[in-house]
């Protein structure tokens, strides 16, 4: 007969079996950087920090950590790093500044091209997030996916609580294209937040100046919420979807001389593209644009190009207007 002390023996260690592998898996690997750092060091504790975000991408390619992932990023200043990143697991990986950060870690690009595109999501949830950091001086900030959906297409991405300061064609330069699009460029990205950022001075020259968005979502681009964030000085659209870049939620957002047409509109070339439908503009304030008055909403191209709409393009509603 099984005694009451080996019944609560064997509990134990079937209760012990399930959650260790659990908690295991749980564990988060971490990687840090410093201004200081080395890219030849380990990476694995602040006192063998990294140097750059291309050298954290090579350590989770050569250890291929199945959990949860935080880059942890020292305060001062990063010069002229680009990286583009293809690591992901399933898992949360963090891009966050160290706890006793006093500042925002700085990537300043020094006139550059792309601070961080994300390749080679599969289509997949890549969930991403940044946090607390701050990026100027690039021709684009940030770059998730391409027009090539199954190679590229990724989803469950957070952008919150950073800055994007002196971004665009007057302030950096790339090989794709002499203006730029965007500081946030997204195609084929699916259900991310952006949320509690700060965009300031995001421009192009007078002439391309309509080419430039603080957020660009492109080719079906759908599911993505913009929230409470603050944009100064964007000489383009501030939010500009494109292709069928369906149910864009814009929400409580400040617009600060921003805007060459509207805060927030749709556009789409007359062949091959359909409207983006489903669009909100829910209680944003909205002052002047960045060349005088401007809508706080508007679409460009028929309406019916794909066949008749389903829902508006752009529903908007509660708009404050700001000096």
């Amino acid at each position: 007969m099984r005694t009451p002390r080996c019944a609560l023996l064997v509990t134990w260690l079937l209760l012990s079996a399930a959650v260790l592998p659990a908690a295991a898996h749980a564990q988060t690997y971490r990687l840090y950087l410093a201004p200081d750092g080395n890219d030849a060091a380990a990476g694995t504790s602040a006192t063998t920090a990294l140097r750059s975000l291309a050298a954290a991408q090579q350590r989770l390619l050569e250890q291929r950590p199945s959990g949860a992932v935080d880059v942890v990023i020292a305060a001062g200043t990063y010069l002229r790093q680009s990286v583009q990143w293809t690591f992901t697991n399933g898992a949360a990986i963090r891009f966050i500044a160290a706890p006793d950060a006093a500042a925002p870690p700085w990537f300043d690009g020094r006139g550059g091209a792309t601070w961080f595109a994300l390749k080679g999501g599969g289509n997949a949830a890549t969930r991403l997030t940044f946090a607390g950091l701050k990026v100027s001086n690039y021709w684009m900030a940030m770059d998730l996916g391409s027009s090539k959906r199954s190679a590229d297409g990724n989803s469950g991405n957070i952008i919150r609580n950073m800055t994007f300061e002196r971004i665009g064609g007057v302030h950096g330069s790339s090989s794709e294209a002499a203006y730029s699009f965007a500081a946030i460029r997204l195609q084929n990205s699916r259900d991310n937040r952006i949320e509690r950022n700060r965009f300031v001075s995001i421009e192009n020259d007078t002439r391309t100046s309509g080419f430039v968005h603080a957020i660009y979502l492109a080719h079906h681009s759908s599911g993505n919420r913009i929230e409470g964030n603050t944009f100064t000085d964007v000489n383009g659209d501030a939010v500009r979807t494109r292709d069928a870049s369906d149910n864009t939620y814009v929400a409580t957002n400040h617009f600060v001389k921003t805007g060459k047409y509207a805060a927030f509109s749709d556009w789409i070339k007359p062949d091959g593209e359909c409207p983006s439908q489903g669009g909100q503009f829910v209680d944003n304030t909205v002052g002047a644009g960045y060349y005088g008055a401007i809508a706080a909403t508007r679409t460009s191209g028929d309406d019916d190009t794909c066949g008749a709409l389903k829902q508006p393009r752009i529903d908007e509603r509660g708009t404050i207007r700001g000096d």
